[in-house]
């Protein structure tokens, strides 16, 4: 898909937003960028000069209307996100996550936009039945967030349905991580906590197996989705299929990479003073990079140590998202 007019990123200031826009800037492809004030305000130096910056909600459709105004494609980032953050606002959640969805649909229809990326998550597989997961792996919804995002792809491929013109592309993020990310997740917080000289907080046994890729990889691959046909009308797994990888060994990565070895690691099997608890707890998930490989060309390129280098050098984890939510806590203990 060849883009001669400006793509709306929503979300454009989070953690993967910022590298989204930057590869977009880098292909020589203008930028509207649409997010809160807030956010864009901690972030803005680390966004491309030439982006074109509105402030807003997608939950307001006359800040998306603005935004959109002009463009040609969409690339739908904006949402709630976070494990107890969704559950403790379960009712923001669904509003922003789904309302807000389908509110971008709607503009993007009365815009005509040709083709929308959604950023979907690999939440709704919950506990997958298989490793690595595919595509066809069978989605369930364990959380409100995971249902939210299931709810997100639903609106996206109904909207196709009934608009032929209208193109989409679903993509499910794995565990990415990278600058500017809160530390309301488990990578940015073990490495401020090892920054700071706390201890390294496990839940769990420590033996739970994820797959991490960097936000740099990961903007790169949503950007070939919105830009190849052979991705249009599918759902993609986007993470680093490489190198699976125990809690407890990754906490070991970072505990290396803080250059303080003294850095404690202790393990809270009761999940007591967290913002998970066992029955929520995913013990095995990381993706098949093969589908994305084959339509979008993607591989991750930035290893786990690298990226964790990378983090600790920009010094860029900020303590909690900005927002008006209702408060809860992370990691009491430490």
């Amino acid at each position: 898909m060849a883009m001669n007019a400006p793509v709306l990123v929503t979300g454009g200031a989070g953690c993967i937003g910022i590298q989204v826009c930057r590869e977009l800037d880098r292909r020589g492809i203008e930028v509207h960028l649409l997010d809160l004030g807030e956010q864009i305000a901690r972030v803005r130096q680390a966004l491309p000069p030439k982006v074109k910056v509105f402030y807003g909600s997608i939950l307001d459709v006359s800040s998306i209307r603005e935004a959109m105004d002009g463009c040609g494609a969409v690339i739908h980032l904006a949402a709630l996100l976070g494990v107890r953050r969704t559950e403790v606002n379960r009712l923001r959640c669904l509003e922003i996550n789904v309302d807000g969805t389908k509110r971008v649909l709607d503009c993007a229809i009365q815009h005509r936009i040709k083709r929308l990326v959604f950023a979907s998550s690999s939440e709704v597989y919950g506990e997958p039945i298989e490793n690595p997961i595919t595509e066809e792996t069978i989605t369930q919804g364990k959380t409100v967030y995971a249902v939210s995002k299931l709810a997100g792809e639903e609106l996206c491929i109904g909207y196709a349905q009934r608009y032929p013109e209208f193109e989409h592309v679903i993509l499910r993020f794995f565990n990415a991580y990278g600058p500017y990310q809160a530390a309301q997740f488990v990578l940015p917080k073990f490495i401020q906590n090892a920054m700071t000289g706390k201890p390294i907080v496990i839940n769990g046994s420590g033996e739970q197996i994820r797959s991490y890729c960097y936000s740099e990889d990961t903007g790169r691959g949503v950007v070939e989705a919105l830009l190849r046909p052979e991705a249009v009308g599918q759902v993609i797994n986007l993470g680093n299929s490489d190198r699976p990888i125990s809690i407890k060994e990754l906490a070991n990565l970072v505990v290396a990479a803080s250059g303080n070895p003294s850095v404690e690691i202790r393990y809270a099997g009761d999940f007591q003073g967290t913002d998970r608890h066992a029955g929520r707890e995913i013990h095995r998930r990381y993706c098949s990079g093969e589908k994305a490989k084959r339509l979008l060309g993607f591989e991750s390129r930035v290893t786990l140590e690298d990226g964790i280098r990378r983090i600790i050098e920009m010094n860029s984890i900020f303590e909690k998202w900005e927002s008006t939510e209702l408060p809860y806590l992370i990691d009491e203990m430490t």
